[in-house]
């Protein structure tokens, strides 16, 4: 792994037929290993997208700036634990346009892009989207599982590619399986079956090649204790840390930002210099409604805790009540929001979500229907 990532640097923005492996823009655990596995198990197994010629080299690429990557810490402490180091990876804001454009791509961990015309095949775990554009010979993969990384390890089960070679893959995938499902918890009801039986016959390749592999209890609590470790971000960096953004060109360019965080919007916004944060975030950001996501797991019964605030900064008042009436009324899913009838922080509208089992995955395409349908 760590020698086919030093040589997939030498790809960048090269001349050579490449297929750029892109993962999602939030750049979590499961789309930061999904994209650097796949590119890892098409390069090595030779087994790849049909549309590749055989040459094609790929190049995985995590779909944030570089200065952005201290903030993904649960992936910065995963990729330190096999001595991936950050001068390995390669990060979306050293692609050039030119060679964007011109090469093929597979979107992992996402499959609505503005390059779909390029993608060449697709790996995401989320219920398809009705309004993304796919080209008519993409190879389309689209399973409703807890993780995309189970969607990966497949394509090594499959092909048998699971030599101690791979072992360092296996592993991050293991490990990214372990805490997207939140340990295969039923509280968090985000495990499949696929993902019950992809993680187990991974741990029995695993186990034979290494007796001390780690348990999953511990290796979860390691990693939620490495995600939730924000002590040293600033509000602003929080912002950015875990963001999708929603555009509506149609609607007069508005645009909805989505922040997720690995602690209560209720402690967020009792950081020093929230609101001003915020303010500047939401210039440089061009959005005028911002919709907070937070999201805690109490290591001590791997409990899960979910809260909301929408905020808005000079936003359409009649597009920030739309949501917020929506999100309110929900039935499919019923997101069972509770107002912190106490808290005005910036005129917004803060809430509980007792439905813990309704993540971003869940909320985003409510947000967007409303925004894609939206006239001013």
């Amino acid at each position: 792994m760590l020698k086919f990532l030093r040589q997939s640097r030498t790809f960048l923005n090269a001349k050579e037929p490449c297929c750029i492996v892109l993962g999602n823009e939030s750049c979590d655990l499961d789309s930061a290993v999904s994209a650097v596995s796949l590119a890892y198990f098409y390069q090595q197994s030779k087994v790849i997208p049909t549309n590749c010629e055989t040459n094609t080299k790929f190049l995985p690429i995590l779909n944030i700036p570089r200065r952005d990557y201290p903030l993904k810490t649960e992936v910065h402490y995963l990729f330190k634990q096999y001595a991936i180091s950050e001068d390995l990876l390669t990060f979306r804001d050293e692609l050039s346009e030119e060679f964007l454009q011109n090469n093929k791509l597979v979107l992992v961990d996402h499959h609505v892009s503005a390059l779909w015309k390029n993608a060449v095949a697709i790996y995401d775990h989320r219920p398809r989207d009705v309004m993304a554009k796919v080209a008519d010979d993409c190879n389309v993969n689209l399973h409703v599982v807890g993780s995309c990384a189970t969607l990966i390890s497949e394509l090594f089960i499959q092909n048998k590619f699971l030599g101690e070679d791979e072992q360092i893959a296996l592993e991050l995938l293991r490990s990214t399986i372990v805490l997207d499902t939140v340990n295969f918890s039923a509280e968090a009801a985000r495990a499949t079956p696929k993902d019950i039986e992809i993680c187990s016959i991974l741990e029995d390749y695993l186990k034979a090649m290494d007796n001390s592999l780690i348990a999953r209890n511990e290796l979860f609590n390691d990693l939620v204790r490495a995600r939730s470790d924000v002590s040293a971000l600033t509000p602003a960096q929080l912002l950015r840390k875990d963001l999708k953004l929603l555009a509506n060109d149609k609607a007069g360019k508005f645009k909805i930002a989505l922040p997720g965080f690995p602690l209560p919007v209720q402690k967020f916004i009792e950081k020093p210099n929230a609101a001003e944060d915020l303010q500047q975030f939401a210039k440089e950001n061009a959005c005028g409604i911002i919709l907070l996501m937070g999201m805690f797991v109490d290591a001590t019964d791997n409990s899960v805790h979910r809260d909301l605030g929408l905020i808005n900064i000079n936003g359409n008042r009649q597009l920030y009540s739309l949501i917020k009436e929506t999100l309110e009324t929900s039935k499919e899913p019923n997101l069972a929001l509770h107002l912190h009838q106490d808290c005005t922080f910036m005129q917004g509208v803060f809430y509980r979500q007792d439905n813990i089992k309704a993540t971003r995955k869940h909320i985003l395409p409510i947000v967007k229907n409303i925004l894609d349908n939206f006239e001013n």
